[in-house]
Formats: C-alpha cells, sequence, structure tokens
C-alpha cells in the first residue's frame, strides 16, 4: 500500500502586503509505476485531507497519482506567521478566486512534477461537497487544463442563500466576520438530521453523513472537524453556492466530461432529483455531465460502508478516459547472418516487463 507524503506549499499574495503569507499542508500518493494521470482532491467543509487517503491510494493502485491540501481555514494549512492575522478577512477561508484557484495551481505543480519531454499527465479534478463547488468553478475559468470533473456530494440549488448572506452581512455588523455564534454552529451541522432515526448505540449527531456509526463517531470525536467556524466561513460557502448557479459564472466550457455522485439520502446533494437537475444544469453549462445515485447512500459516500464501489465507479470514468499507455516499440528481427552468439556471464542484468495497468480496478461492479 502506498504510503501518503507530506509537504509544504508556501504561499504568498503580492496585493495583500501587510498580510502575513500561507503555507499550505499538502499531500500525495504515487504509484508503483510512472502515473497515467493525475487527480486533485478538493475536501468538503470543515474536513481535513487525511480523511482522502483511502481513495488517494485507491488511485495509485489503478495507476494515477493523487494529490490534496488543506483548503485555507481548515486542517494544518495556516498563516505562515503562527497568530498573525490576515489583512483581508475573506482570506481566511480563501474565498477570493484568484487567491483560491492559485493554491490550486500551486499544490498541483509542487504536487505532480512535470517530466521534461513527456505530454503533461490528464489532470482530473475531484470535489466533495463545498470542494464540488470550487472545483466546478475551477473548470469553469480554466477548461483547457481539466480532462474531467468528479463532483460528489454536491449542494443542490437553495432558495434561501440571498436571504441567508443578508442576514450574514448584517449580523458581521455587530459581531465581526471573526465571531463563531453557537446557534449558527448547530443549525448549520443539525439542520440536515431531519428524516433520519438515530440507531440504539447513536447519539444522534451527524446522521446525515453516513451510514457508518464508526465514521460518524470519528468525524465527532476530531475537533479538527467538528469544531466552530466564524461567521464568514459561512458566508463565504454560501457565496460559492451562490456562484455555482449563477449561469453568469460558466463561460461555456465546451464538453468537459463531468460525473455527479450522490447518495440517495443526502440532504445535501438532494438525492436522485437534485442530482437530476445539477446534470441539466451542467449541460445547459455547456458540459458533458453523468451521474451515479447510491441507493441509501448519504453525504459521505466515499466514507461510508459502501465506499469501494464509489471508489471504483471514479476510477472507471478516469481511466475510460484515460490514453492507454503506448506499447514499447518492436524492434525487427535480426537477420541470421548477423546472429552471433554471445557467452552467458552471471552478471548480465535481467529484464523485466513493467506491469500493466487494467483498465478496470479490482472488484469492480
Amino acid at each position: 500500500m502506498n504510503t501518503p507524503e507530506i509537504f509544504e506549499v508556501e504561499r504568498v499574495d503580492p496585493k495583500a502586503k501587510r498580510a502575513p503569507g500561507w503555507v499550505l499542508s499538502a499531500a500525495r500518493v504515487m504509484p508503483a509505476n510512472p502515473p497515467r494521470f493525475g487527480v486533485q482532491i478538493l475536501h468538503g467543509f470543515s474536513e481535513k485531507k487525511e480523511r482522502w487517503f483511502p481513495f488517494m491510494q485507491f488511485i495509485a493502485a489503478c495507476g494515477g497519482a493523487a494529490v490534496i491540501h488543506d483548503l485555507r481555514g481548515h486542517g494544518a494549512t495556516a498563516p505562515a506567521q503562527t497568530g498573525a492575522k490576515s489583512a483581508d478577512p475573506l482570506a481566511d477561508f480563501g474565498y477570493a478566486y484568484e487567491t483560491l484557484f492559485d493554491d490550486i495551481d500551486a499544490v498541483w505543480q509542487a504536487g505532480i512534477p512535470e517530466t521534461p519531454n513527456e505530454a503533461p499527465l490528464p489532470r482530473f479534478l475531484f470535489g466533495h461537497s463545498m470542494g464540488s463547488l470550487i472545483a466546478g468553478l475551477y473548470t469553469a475559468a480554466h477548461p483547457s487544463e481539466i480532462a474531467g470533473l468528479i463532483l460528489t456530494g454536491l449542494p443542490h440549488r437553495e432558495r434561501l442563500v440571498s436571504p441567508a448572506l443578508a442576514w450574514f452581512a448584517l449580523e458581521s455588523v455587530f459581531t465581526g466576520d471573526g465571531a463563531c455564534l453557537p446557534l449558527l454552529n448547530r443549525i448549520a451541522f443539525n439542520r440536515f438530521n431531519k428524516g433520519f432515526d438515530p440507531e440504539p448505540a447513536s447519539d444522534g449527531r451527524f446522521l446525515w453523513t453516513a451510514n457508518d456509526l464508526a465514521v460518524r463517531y470519528e468525524f465527532a470525536a476530531d475537533p479538527v472537524c467538528n469544531r466552530p467556524h466564524p461567521l464568514r466561513d459561512y458566508r463565504n460557502l454560501l457565496r460559492l453556492v451562490r456562484d455555482f448557479w449563477r449561469p453568469s459564472s460558466w463561460e461555456k466550457p465546451g464538453p468537459i466530461p463531468v460525473l455527479v455522485m450522490a447518495g440517495e439520502d443526502d440532504p445535501v446533494a438532494g438525492g436522485a432529483k437534485r442530482t437530476g437537475d445539477a446534470v441539466k444544469f451542467l449541460a445547459d453549462m455547456g458540459f458533458a455531465p453523468s451521474s451515479k445515485v447510491y441507493p441509501g447512500g448519504r453525504h459521505e459516500i466515499f466514507m461510508d460502508t459502501d465506499r469501494e464501489a464509489a471508489f471504483t465507479d471514479a476510477m472507471r470514468f478516469v481511466l475510460t478516459r484515460t490514453p492507454k499507455r503506448p506499447a514499447p516499440p518492436v524492434q525487427p528481427e535480426p537477420e541470421e547472418s548477423q546472429v552471433h552468439e554471445e557467452p552467458h556471464t552471471h552478471d548480465e542484468p535481467q529484464v523485466s516487463e513493467e506491469p500493466q495497468v487494467s483498465e478496470e480496478p479490482e472488484g469492480s461492479a
């Protein structure tokens, strides 16, 4: 099993002269042989990169390179100066698209360096929940750089986004954007529990995230994930939702293939009905979308009990859109008159053939 390699990427915004730089905490997993493709993962709200290591190892087993980083305001990513405050409060989350997109590019370039005299690896962008909003908007702005897009747990269109943003703006006048409001945090995480019955052993928290009780307990016990967020984080999250579903955010990038994945019972994505709406919207925006809905699945299909099925479907989407590794050139057979018997020595190196990467991962459905 390939071990994730942690690395850091230093970022400095030249426009923010008084603001400290940021150190992005990132990780990559490389395959045993030269990679055929690369997958860049953008995690969800109130998450960290380590939760995605099993999927990254599966990607490597399928012949790809995987890279991820903790988005600003999440995980181990932090300002370069301990305790320093950014001059731009929105930069704590990285909402400014120039900063956000530049971070994504910097991590890709540092984690998946190009090989001289070789074509760049096909680059697939994978986003979960909040990360799917960012991945979609990035692809709309950089269509020529993305070979395919996978969106999982995509937040559906919400009519209350604009009123909520207006309320946040008013609240920030009195509390400031950096205030952590206990009521807001409870509402943000618990409002999706409606319609789910807790198991006898459950404490009733995060029922909407996964069927697997262990996944929910692990998330709830992790102070990096289950923690209060400042008001600005929620404002920026809603801005991403608003901008994703605005037709003006998209520039008809062309028929880039998109796979929209969702659990049938995911209240964030809205199940099969809302997933169908997302496919129609993306098609109207010029993409070539398809979808996969998992019966009984909740929000975190890549963490849940049947995660191997989601792993396999995602990699099938990637592998069928990745050029096959070219076969080695065939050497012409020497003529009989040119064949000379050479004495065998025990010091001759033994040449082994390169293993072939299957187009279908083992255990595919």
